[in-house]
């Protein structure tokens, strides 16, 4: 069977898909039911000019690159990387979480109670700033206001 490299042509992104993978891109994409054993050469063709509608696994950009991997590069490992620290993510939480995007260290940053983020105070009075809308019809603007000076 026929493996194929997909690439982001932005943040150069890559993976090399399998033929299951390229079945499973393209039933994501609609391009097929649930067939058995959908013909290889068919799948291969069809993975190849939906390249295009595919989206990239890290910088969700629409349109990426087919090529045939080179040879040097199949045997690489392609773990999946943190999308805060852009370190690999270990194994072993893959194995717990298949559908994990950060490591423990980042996702136990998310999930603390603590607010890492300053407040924002008035430049006259030193009040803490607030989140606003704006009047009017339509798009819905935010601002940050003062409670005391307005």
């Amino acid at each position: 069977m026929e493996r194929l490299e997909i690439s982001c042509p932005d943040c150069h992104w890559h993976r090399i898909c399998n033929h299951l993978e390229m079945v499973q891109r393209l039933t994501t994409l609609g391009m097929f039911r649930r067939e058995e054993a959908p013909d290889p050469n068919l799948v291969v063709e069809l993975f190849r000019r939906s390249a295009g509608k595919m989206s990239c696994g890290d910088c969700e950009r629409i349109g990426l690159k087919v090529d045939i991997p080179r040879e040097d590069e199949e045997d690489w490992d392609q773990r999946r990387v943190c999308k805060m620290c852009r370190q690999p993510i270990p194994l072993e939480r893959l194995e717990v979480f298949p559908d994990a995007d950060t490591c423990v260290r980042c996702r136990e940053k998310l999930d603390s109670a603590d607010d890492h983020a300053t407040p924002d105070y008035c430049p006259k009075c030193g009040e803490i700033m607030s989140l606003s809308t704006s009047r009017g019809g339509g798009m819905t603007r935010y601002r940050m206001r003062c409670p005391r000076c307005g």
